[in-house]
């Protein structure tokens, strides 16, 4: 993050294209936030500035582009504030407070990176700074693959794109030793399950990403903890949302 803090301000909608069923891709001219944002960290994105604004949503850098002084989230609509935001349209305007959080501890070297689900949005960003990576994915079905970026090795629990299964299927083969750094980002029981299977030997080169429902970013509400392996929590928002993994409580992780 930079010295100076996160940007509060107006962005300007560059596009916002459907990615996938019911998944969105939006751009925005945010140039301070673009020169200081790292893979990792997010942003928190008001979808509705107006007399009846509505809440901010905390979405990851899924890409930035220093010189354009641009950046882009990949985004599921779920509820009221994603589908209006999913209807921006260029020259829009949408407010934005970021760069917020800790993200991933870049380094050189190979990385292997697991995601579920949308946990594969900030992915293109971490990749961009890797010397070289092996990027395994998994879904329920094939909604969403199309947003990974190319050569993932896919595992769908329908079966319909790539292996059938679980991705914790696609780790059974893994030289864990090849291996300088490890990313994982997705759901809680998925990001649990990963962890189980690595070895104990490799462990502590494991980074995760966690998801929570933020409401504010900035360690302020204490509705984002983190159970810690030390005892107490942890804030989702400022403590991370990336941590090692062997800072985590998992078996506390619901």
């Amino acid at each position: 993050m930079s010295s100076s803090g996160p940007v509060d301000s107006d962005a300007r909608v560059i596009a916002c294209i459907p990615a996938d069923e019911g998944i969105f891709r939006i751009a925005l001219e945010a140039p301070r936030i673009a020169s200081a944002c790292r893979p990792g960290q997010f942003a928190m994105l008001e979808p509705s500035p107006g007399a009846f604004p509505v809440s901010r949503r905390p979405l990851t850098f899924s890409s930035c582009d220093p010189e354009a002084g641009s950046v882009t989230f990949l985004f599921d609509v779920a509820g009221a504030g994603t589908s209006i935001l999913s209807r921006s349209v260029e020259g829009d305007s949408v407010r934005i407070l970021g760069p917020l959080g800790r993200g991933w501890e870049t380094a050189p070297g190979r990385w292997l990176m697991v995601a579920g689900g949308l946990g594969i949005a900030g992915f293109p960003f971490l990749l961009s700074t890797a010397d070289e990576a092996v990027v395994m994915a998994g879904t329920r079905t094939g909604r969403g693959t199309s947003c990974c970026p190319p050569g993932t090795v896919l595992a769908t629990e329908d079966g319909s794109v790539g292996m059938r299964g679980l991705v914790t299927g696609l780790l059974e083969d893994v030289e864990w030793d090849s291996f300088d750094s490890i990313a994982v980002c997705g759901p809680s029981a998925m990001m649990r399950a990963v962890v189980a299977r690595t070895p104990p030997r490799v462990l502590g080169r494991v980074q995760v990403s966690m998801e929570s429902r933020m409401g504010c970013g900035w360690g302020v509400c204490g509705g984002c903890p983190v159970p810690s392996s030390r005892g107490g929590f942890m804030s989702c928002c400022k403590d991370g949302p990336v941590f090692r993994a062997c800072d985590v409580d998992w078996e506390r992780i619901s």
